[in-house]
């Protein structure tokens, strides 16, 4: 990993729409907002074959313009502004009864994996075993299950979305069963999950390819 001094940056037009519309954001929510500073990756280039092949740069983008970004898409694209490539974990996560475990996020209600983004003022990111401390944190933030209750946590390869994310998945086999998830779960730090979806094992990779926008991708991973 190298770090460099790069925020991504737009154009005063930009800005202005993005300061709008994470106002309506704020008006709306009824959760806490945070608008602190992700890392994005410079070079997504390196992840063509799905794992990465050279150091990676990584520079920081702030959180109100990731937020912001599905509603202005297609101002980002009218103004050929750069992608925004913030730097996310996310996890498939299997439970001994074979079944695994997927979020509903209170905004915007959508079905999601466990995981999120990697913030620069929690982890200086030197290394894989960075992200692998990220992700370990998403999921306990998200259902409440530690790094104890995980048997085993791989990587198993990077996804990049045209516009937004960088996403370095992993898959963690659990040493406890869906019950004791859903138990776990109300024990929760954060509250950005609103309830649990449990998906057989058999038919996760068609779930997965139903989902939207890179989602769709992590089942050409090798899992």
């Amino acid at each position: 990993m190298e770090h460099c001094d790069s925020a991504w940056s737009s154009t005063a037009e930009y800005d202005e729409r993005v300061r709008a519309e994470w106002g309506n954001l704020l008006h709306h929510t009824t959760t806490r907002l945070w608008d602190g500073t992700y890392y994005r990756v410079l070079n997504p280039e390196i992840f063509n074959e799905g794992r990465w092949s050279g150091p990676i740069l990584l520079g920081t983008i702030a959180y109100r313009y990731i937020a912001t970004f599905p509603s202005l898409s297609r101002e980002h694209a009218r103004l050929e502004l750069d992608p925004l490539n913030h730097l996310s974990t996310v996890g498939l996560i299997r439970t001994t009864d074979r079944l695994y475990v997927f979020g509903v996020r209170r905004r915007p209600g959508a079905v999601d994996l466990i995981g999120g983004g990697v913030q620069s003022d929690e982890f200086e990111i030197q290394s894989g075993a960075d992200l692998e401390k990220n992700l370990y944190k998403e999921i306990l933030e998200e259902t409440g299950l530690n790094q104890e209750d995980i048997g085993k946590l791989v990587g198993i390869g990077v996804v990049v979305s045209s516009t937004s994310n960088v996403l370095v998945a992993g898959h963690a086999q659990l040493k406890v069963d869906s019950v004791e998830v859903a138990r776990r779960f109300q024990q929760r730090t954060e509250d950005e999950m609103e309830r649990l979806i449990f998906v057989a094992d058999e038919g996760v990779r068609e779930f997965l390819t139903q989902m939207n926008d890179y989602r769709n991708l992590l089942p050409q991973l090798d899992w």
